[in-house]
């Protein structure tokens, strides 16, 4: 087994490809695959499918008078490139093994744009898991392009390691979830997803003090809600400054815990 680029007691950080880091997990050792892999999105045509993430995904922000203005840089990312046979084989893949790590009963929560969507829902079945429904996120804000419906949700692909148990506290999650994008300021990854949104999705997952996985950790959004949900993490990044950049974050979440405790 190799050793992790961080491991803080809650949190274990793998740098390395997602497949390969599976792999070495026993097996049945996590409770919850929570992951916003790369869509392999963004256009109608392969030349708009392969261009840089950095460009097809960064949008726009807005003021009150509905212009637009351009969002910071905040850098790229792999492996978004494939055509939509070869990200369904792709997803297959990882989701086969993320099943295998997985202990029966658990969830997976796969993130996915409305042009992905239905690859992601076969893929989640090809890789052995039984898909359970599909929650959407609002975020509030989306480009507006005249005579078209505005692209302000994205969606969630719910699945389970076979049957499942109704929570031991009943809780009644919407499965529509309104939490505002991540503001400018505050963004570090271009695809960054907010923690408020990570903690409702785990709401309805049964039991306390889980391990939640995540294996395309980005700026380790998952690993950041996780642990301030009372869980434990492992979190895979196959890019060293992505790594650098959810580590700066744990570290900076645990000393905002620890001022507001005191």
């Amino acid at each position: 087994m190799r050793a992790p680029y961080l491991d803080d007691g809650d949190v274990r950080l793998y740098l390395g490809e997602a497949v390969d880091v599976l792999r070495d997990l026993p097996d049945a050792s996590v409770d919850v695959v929570m992951t916003d892999p790369p869509y392999s999105s963004g256009g109608l045509f392969r030349s708009d499918r392969s261009a840089d993430p950095a460009h097809k995904y960064r949008g726009f922000s807005f003021d009150k008078s509905g212009s637009t203005k351009p969002k910071n840089e905040y850098g790229s990312f792999g492996g978004d490139n494939r055509d939509q046979r070869s990200f369904l084989t792709w997803v297959a893949i990882w989701t086969a093994q993320a099943l295998r790590v997985t202990r029966p009963g658990g969830h997976i929560f796969l993130f996915s744009d409305w042009r992905q969507l239905p690859l992601a829902t076969d893929a989640v079945q090809l890789g052995g898991w039984s898909w359970r429904g599909i929650c959407v996120w609002d975020k509030g804000i989306a480009r507006p392009i005249s005579g078209r419906f505005r692209q302000h949700i994205e969606f969630v692909v719910w699945a389970t390691h076979g049957p499942i148990k109704a929570p031991a506290e009943k809780v009644y999650p919407s499965s529509v979830i309104q939490v505002p994008t991540v503001t400018p300021t505050e963004r570090e990854h271009v695809t960054q997803k907010p923690v408020a949104l990570v903690k409702h999705l785990l709401s309805v997952v049964d039991g306390d003090h889980l391990t939640v996985l995540d294996p395309f950790a980005g700026s380790g959004t998952t690993l950041v809600a996780a642990r301030e949900a009372g869980h434990q993490a492992i979190g895979v990044e196959v890019e060293r400054r992505y790594c650098d950049m959810a580590a700066k974050r744990l570290a900076q979440r645990s000393l905002l815990g620890q001022t507001d405790a005191a």
